[in-house]
């Protein structure tokens, strides 16, 4: 079952995700950029290679992926 329809990198490191339910999620992972996992996020160009296959956001053609559960954690945790 695919859980993100839809991804799209916006403005201050932020991802909308538009989920398979109809809701509509805002990740903010600026506050994550200094952290190991999250660093190569950091470079602008990069970033806004986001796409999802549905199950995975990805970054890089898979050089970094992240699950619905990793980002709806930085949503409830920060």
């Amino acid at each position: 079952m695919n859980y993100i329809k839809t991804v799209l990198p916006i403005k201050d490191f932020r991802l909308l995700l538009e989920m398979e339910g109809g809701s509509i999620v805002i990740v903010d992972l600026s506050t994550k950029l200094n952290t190991m996992k999250y660093a190569e996020l950091a470079s602008e160009k990069f970033f806004k290679t986001v796409v999802t296959d549905g199950d995975y956001v990805i970054w890089g053609g898979g050089r970094l992926r992240l699950t619905v559960n990793e980002l709806m954690e930085v949503v409830l945790l920060g």
